[in-house]
């Protein structure tokens, strides 16, 4: 089985290799978006890896998922916000973000972080 850390870097190849597809056709727009989404993974990488190093074996999951729920509630507060503005570009960019906010905590308690 694919481990956790494994599956993010493996997520971040494909679309570094989708956007460079993208931008190679000019479709930059449909790129930005990728791109959106390759940070997201960056982000949860990146945060899981701080927590390894600062946080009790026992304590990691639910530090975790807590942070992955706080990312949630941020970027749907925010996605809803555009909604009632009419900002549909941003409500997109929003909707990308927790697309791949689900899939990271997915695998996350799929693989309970191994």
């Amino acid at each position: 089985m694919i481990g956790f850390n494994e599956y993010i870097e493996t997520k971040i190849k494909e679309l570094s290799a989708e956007t460079e597809n993208l931008e190679k056709s000019y479709r930059h727009d449909d790129a930005v978006f990728v791109k959106i989404k390759i940070n997201v993974y960056d982000i949860c990488k990146t945060v899981f890896e701080a927590f390894k190093k600062v946080t009790e074996k026992d304590n990691l999951y639910d530090r975790y998922i807590n942070k992955l729920d706080e990312f949630k509630m941020t970027w749907s507060l925010s996605m809803e916000k555009a909604k009632e503005f009419g900002d549909m570009k941003k409500v997109a960019e929003e909707e990308a973000k927790l697309f791949v906010l689900d899939d990271v905590k997915r695998k996350f308690l799929e693989t309970r972080g191994e």
